[in-house]
């Protein structure tokens, strides 16, 4: 695997990322780590594994979709329920919008706000009570923040506590994920990523979410605002593909990789992108068609193929350099890389 952390050294040298953090998951273990670069343009902090990373829309496959999932398995949620029972001021138009339509991307709600700043005022829920349908719920797929948001608001209505300390005490601690936080202190975790320049405060962000929704919601989102280090990832990512440490069981982690908008035009499950179409996405060519993933804007991915056993866990920065980069381009190179690298391994 040497060529794929030369090939990321190269990006790092060119100015295409700031730095990055890899980890290969194949046969029950981390088969491949490295960690390459600076966490910031400005400074001398190397990538190590105790880097922290913005995780931006990660969030909603490690805490939201794992929330649901085990509130599911307790019999607590289903998810053909509407979301008008757990909010009964909800207006007739969304009344009828399932748990399950949220989660993947079919509610009919916009993409995002029309207007995200730092300094701006969200009163939830009435602001997504307010937003004016795109489509007939199920009909659909638009990738949604908002959606996540609303689930988010879900999990600490049925469970009465915080997000943030609902899936740290059921979802990262059982895992092991001690690195892994909303609004982390920057007094105890001194090597984080640096996101985007923010003319507010005149500084590079670092240890506060990049999300402007999430920024304005607190740091604690259903669809943005987790932090968490490549390792801590490797932990989510093999209870995903092994079930070990049991915390979600297989039904339903069968559920949330099954094809749900077959009939709406896109390829998701719950939660996750599904490899399961022909158009290329960021998990590039090597990936069994039963794979799923997800990204985020920060620059952080995780994809994972049962079939070939193996998951690849890439952590950037890269919004660091501005909104205008490469990463679409270079993701399916990375990926490619690996799995050819992989393929060639175990073939010799």
């Amino acid at each position: 695997m040497n060529e794929v952390k030369l090939l990321l050294q190269k990006w790092v040298d060119d100015g295409l990322l700031p730095g990055a953090a890899l980890r290969v998951i194949h046969d029950r273990r981390v088969w491949y780590a490295c960690d390459v670069g600076k966490t910031s343009v400005t400074g001398d902090q190397l990538v190590t594994p105790e880097t922290l990373y913005d995780l931006a829309s990660l969030t909603k496959v490690t805490t939201t979709l794992p929330a649901l999932l085990l509130l599911f398995q307790e019999g607590v949620l289903a998810p053909d329920d509407r979301i008008g029972m757990y909010f009964p001021d909800c207006p007739a138009d969304k009344a009828s919008i399932t748990i399950a339509q949220l989660l993947t991307h079919t509610s009919g709600l916009p993409a995002d706000l029309e207007e995200r700043r730092r300094d701006s005022q969200i009163v939830l829920p009435e602001l997504l009570f307010r937003q004016k349908l795109l489509h007939a719920p199920g009909t659909q797929v638009v990738y949604s923040d908002l959606g996540m948001i609303w689930l988010g608001l879900l999990i600490e209505r049925v469970t009465k506590q915080k997000l943030d300390a609902y899936v740290t005490n059921h979802v990262y601690e059982p895992l092991g994920m001690n690195h892994t936080r909303y609004c982390p202190n920057t007094y105890v975790f001194r090597n984080i990523a640096y996101t985007e320049y923010c003319s507010l405060t005149g500084k590079y962000i670092a240890g506060e979410v990049h999300d402007e929704k999430a920024y304005v919601m607190g740091g604690v989102a259903g669809h943005a605002g987790l932090f968490s280090t490549a390792d801590d990832l490797c932990r989510y990512a093999m209870s995903w593909l092994y079930g070990t440490p049991p915390l979600i069981s297989d039904e339903w982690r069968e559920q949330a990789i099954h094809w749900h908008t077959v009939q709406a035009s896109g390829s998701r499950g719950y939660g996750w992108e599904l490899n399961c179409s022909q158009t290329l996405l960021s998990c590039g060519n090597g990936f069994h068609p039963s794979s799923y993933g997800h990204t985020g804007f920060t620059g952080t991915s995780m994809w994972i193929d049962p079939v070939q056993d193996l998951a690849v866990i890439f952590l950037t920065n890269v919004v660091h350099l501005g909104r205008n980069h490469q990463l679409r381009q270079l993701r399916p190179l990375l990926h490619d890389a690996v799995t050819t690298q992989l393929h060639k391994s175990l073939t010799e």
